[in-house]
This record gives C-alpha cells, structure tokens and sequence, in this order.
C-alpha cells in the first residue's frame, strides 16, 4: 500500500514528510506543495494540523 498524502491525497516525493500525529503516534504523511502552502490535515484520531 503506497502513503499518500493526509491532505491532498497525492503521491509523495522525495520532499514531502512522514511524521508522527502529536496524539497518537499514527504516521502522517505530507506531500511538500500542501506544506509548503500550509493546508489542514486531519488524523484518523481527529488530531488536526496546519
């Protein structure tokens, strides 16, 4: 299964990031345009992030 990303639901590149929800620990990914552009993401958990 390919990680896509949490906001956009993009296929991710060699800049975008994996990192750890803040409340859970589950893996989030983010592709570099949605965060480099600041858009939300919300985690499984309902944790949400700029």
């Amino acid at each position: 299964m390919k990680i896509k990303c949490a906001s956009c639901g993009a296929d991710l590149d060699d800049k975008s990031v994996i990192f750890e929800c803040p409340k859970c620990n589950k893996k989030i990914a983010r592709c570099n345009k949605c965060r480099k552009l600041n858009i939300k993401y919300t985690c499984a958990c309902g944790f949400e992030g700029p």
